[in-house]
């Protein structure tokens, strides 16, 4: 399976031929649930062949069309190495597929175009932080996104703990089950009675770790959570250096905890940051739109000829919704019909690539959480 970007995705939403199939699906990481996956495709690639059949394609030809999807639903180490959604895509020369971070609706859709839209989740602009987790005897490093986390490897960092000789004076938090995550017991306790020289070692200790984050995060600067006992970050605010640490931490000890728990614990402080910006995005397009501006937009026609020539800031389109048309290059016009036809292909998902091309953002929304009534509105730079 190979990794899913802007490039690939641009690739895919240019083919334009009849027959093209897109299927999605929910799946389960483990248990009896992961037999419910393979009954949901089964089911999904007999709406398929039917639907090829009835667009002109003969019983063989879709069968054979077909097959190496119908193949995956006899290996079961495919079920058992899923995530929340699986995506395939099949055309006459082959089949790609697609562990998806979040899930989807069961779909089984054939046209002359590939159903994109789940897959812009993946490449929009969604932002990315860290996880910093410190304990007695490990300090993790994580990059994650709203769907998603992934371990850093950091052998200076790993060095740096190994090196550190007083290494208990990251104390308590092993002796306490949840660090003293409350502001009292043990925890506290323990660094009540810490000396300063132990403090300032400790303190010492956590600015060359910092010095590290430091550059690892030198060219993203994104946000950085600290997850560590309560006691700990304060003094890890105090020595950091890190222009984009948030003040909000995860209070608790981190020891023996899962990526997914850590992932869950972040998401509760992050979640808010990012709705924060999209009601700031949103107000910004609302009095632009309500104050008859040319620069925010809600008409199809006029915002993807934007998106087009790169003229798209930050767009906004619904994640269940398709407008079909064809786009006149020459005379750079649009014309907008929902009819799904050789040379036709999705308005909504054209405008998104192209605004992610040309460097702009775009959110992937649910219809009710749209800033206007409209499937489609935009912030335009001219």
């Amino acid at each position: 399976m190979e990794k899913l970007d802007l490039d690939i995705l641009k690739e895919m939403s240019q083919r334009d031929l009849d027959g093209l199939v897109s299927i999605y699906l929910p799946t389960f990481k483990s248990g009896q649930e992961t037999n419910q996956s393979r009954i949901r495709l089964k089911n999904l690639l007999r709406d398929a062949e039917s639907d090829l059949e009835e667009k002109g394609f003969s019983p063989k030809d879709a069968q054979s069309m077909l097959k190496p999807a119908t193949k995956l639903l006899d290996e079961t180490i495919f079920w058992q190495n899923q995530d929340r959604g699986l995506a395939i895509l099949i055309s006459p020369e082959g089949m790609k597929y697609y562990r998806l971070p979040f899930e989807v609706e069961e779909l089984a859709m054939v046209s002359n175009r590939f159903y994109i839209k789940p897959l812009l989740k993946i490449v929009a602009s969604i932002e990315k932080f860290n996880i910093l987790t410190l304990t007695q005897d490990e300090v993790r490093f994580f990059e994650a996104d709203p769907y998603s986390i992934r371990k850093i490897d950091a052998p200076e960092i790993d060095q740096l703990v190994e090196d550190y000789i007083p290494a208990n004076e990251l104390h308590q938090e092993a002796t306490s089950p949840k660090g003293a995550a409350s502001g009292g017991g043990p925890g506290m306790h323990g660094y009540n009675e810490m000396s300063k020289t132990e403090k300032n070692e400790i303190s010492k200790h956590l600015r060359t770790i910092d010095k590290e984050v430091n550059k690892i995060l030198k060219e993203t600067k994104q946000p950085l959570i600290v997850y560590s006992v309560d006691y700990i970050f304060p003094m890890y605010r105090e020595v950091s250096s890190y222009s984009n640490l948030m003040e909000e931490s995860i209070k608790g000890s981190p020891e023996g905890v899962g990526e997914k728990e850590i992932h869950e614990k972040a998401m509760d402080i992050f979640t808010p940051k990012v709705d924060k910006r999209l009601e700031k995005e949103f107000e910004k397009f609302k009095t632009l739109i309500n104050t008859d501006s040319k620069f925010g937009s809600d008409s199809i026609e006029r915002i993807v000829l934007s998106a087009n020539s790169g003229g798209v800031d930050t767009l906004f389109i619904a994640e269940d919704v398709q407008k079909w048309g064809a786009i006149n290059e020459e005379e750079h016009s649009l014309e907008v019909n929902n009819k799904e036809a050789v040379g036709h292909l999705d308005l909504m998902d054209h405008a998104a690539l192209m605004t992610l091309t040309n460097g702009g953002t775009v959110h992937v929304l649910e219809r009710d959480k749209m800033p206007s009534g409209k499937p489609i509105t935009a912030i335009l730079r001219f």
